[in-house]
């Protein structure tokens, strides 16, 4: 079995050590590896001030190098860290740098299905156990990230008061105190963050981290975080196909997307739920309102994105673009980027552009688009646009395929009931088929 990849989890924030990623809600950043190296080497010495020296030498060891490396270095951080959070690392004149923020390490989830034990999250002064082969909170599991080369050394001394400066270290007898119910909750909040990182397909995931978000709930039946994550899932289970009951799904994201617009009505996490939850309802307008609210936060490029998405299912191709565009250029290799740049390219079809549409249906890796549908779109732009050999090419290709996987109802056809989103979709995507002698698709 693959060994479990190493990740710190500190202030909302998760750090895959192996990858080089930092992820923060539904936004994920790709740090060079001595960008990713400098942050552990600050989250290892969290609460303390670390010089550039040091710095330079557990880094860059006996390789010489100029202070602009590790400048770079840091302003990278202060970046991914984004502008709300950037101040969690700072500079000291003339003696270092201190991240002021209280790091664990955590292993990713292992066993999604094991089973819970069904009064664990409300027993009091108790702390929720995992499923078995989940996420190990023990010394057993920091002990072996420091035997797989890490040589982290965390202390739990560098508490961070409410100005963001570290307090004084904390006496040994308040370490080993019972986490508050809040502690606890957020820890299964970020362990159901995790587990959405972790391997699987993207329902899988989903299916994995359901279960730990409703731990923290339960820990913290206010906590809009847990709440939110869960009315997405739910939601995200109808977007992608993957549900098994549609209109419960439903009703759960309508249930949990309720639950933190009454804990928190103005968090990003909260009008992300309630957008999502007006989107399944197919109240496209409204659910724009709440993705323009939440998409003002710099984390949160997928509701941005959204905002693109609405206009399309509206019929309003060209509004429809520059979200879309932007959210592309700001996160190219967002885990939902393959499916803006369909829709993307979908809106291209509509409004004319059929040559600059032809590549983005290219992408690969998209959650919402089969890869024969994606092509079918590739080859009526392609046709459209003149580019007749390629055309015919990806035609012959195409009809060599199974007839069955062809012959299914297209997802971007039922996306949306709007009367102005059908009409540009019949007009640039289905006449040209069924002119080419695709008959049968779409009917």
């Amino acid at each position: 079995m693959e060994a479990p990849r190493p990740l710190l989890a500190f202030d909302g924030f998760i750090l895959d050590l192996t990858r080089g990623v930092l992820t923060a809600e539904a936004r994920e950043v790709v740090l060079r590896p001595k960008t990713s190296a400098v942050l552990a080497h600050l989250l290892a010495h969290a609460g303390q001030v670390v010089s550039r020296d040091a710095l330079l030498t557990a880094v860059w060891g006996d390789v010489a190098v100029t202070d602009d490396s590790l400048t770079q270095c840091v302003s990278e951080i202060r970046r991914a860290l984004g502008t709300g959070k950037a101040g969690m690392l700072q500079t000291h004149a003339r003696r270092g740098y201190v991240m002021a923020t209280r790091p664990r390490p955590v292993a990713p989830a292992a066993d999604p299905a094991a089973p819970l034990a069904p009064d664990a999250a409300t027993r009091p002064g108790a702390e929720a156990p995992m499923p078995v082969g989940n996420l190990i909170r023990s010394r057993l599991a920091w002990a072996g990230l420091v035997a797989g080369g890490l040589g982290l050394a965390l202390f739990a001394g560098a508490w961070i008061g409410a100005d963001g400066v570290p307090g004084p270290a904390a006496p040994a007898a308040v370490a080993s105190a019972e986490p508050s119910s809040w502690v606890r909750a957020q820890r299964l909040l970020e362990d159901g963050r995790i587990a959405q990182q972790g391997d699987g397909t993207w329902e899988e995931r989903l299916r994995a981290s359901l279960p730990l978000f409703l731990r923290a709930l339960a820990v913290e039946p206010r906590m809009a975080e847990a709440a939110a994550e869960l009315a997405l899932i739910h939601a995200n289970l109808r977007t992608n196909g993957t549900s098994r009951d549609p209109e419960q799904d439903l009703r759960e994201a309508e249930r949990f997307a309720a639950l933190a617009m009454a804990a928190r009505p103005e968090a990003p996490m909260s009008l992300a739920a309630q957008a999502a939850v007006l989107r399944q309802q197919r109240r496209f307008a409204e659910a724009i309102v709440f993705y323009e609210r939440a998409g003002a936060s710099p984390h949160r490029v997928v509701d941005r994105a959204n905002v693109g998405i609405m206009h399309l299912m509206l019929g309003a191709a060209e509004a429809a673009q520059p979200p879309l565009r932007t959210a592309l250029q700001e996160n190219p290799r967002h885990q939902f980027a393959a499916g803006w740049r369909v829709l993307l390219g979908l809106a291209k079809l509509m409004t004319g552009q059929p040559d600059q549409a032809a590549d983005d249906f290219l992408t690969s890796g998209g959650l919402n688009f089969p890869t024969e549908e994606r092509l079918l779109y590739r080859l009526v732009a392609l046709h459209a646009a003149g580019r007749l050999a390629e055309a015919e090419a990806l035609d012959a290709s195409l009809r060599q395929r199974d007839p069955a996987l062809l012959a299914r109802p297209l997802r971007a056809l039922g996306m949306s009931d709007e009367a102005a989103y059908r009409a540009r979709f019949e007009t640039a995507v289905l006449a040209p088929l069924h002119r080419m002698g695709w008959a049968g698709v779409g009917r």
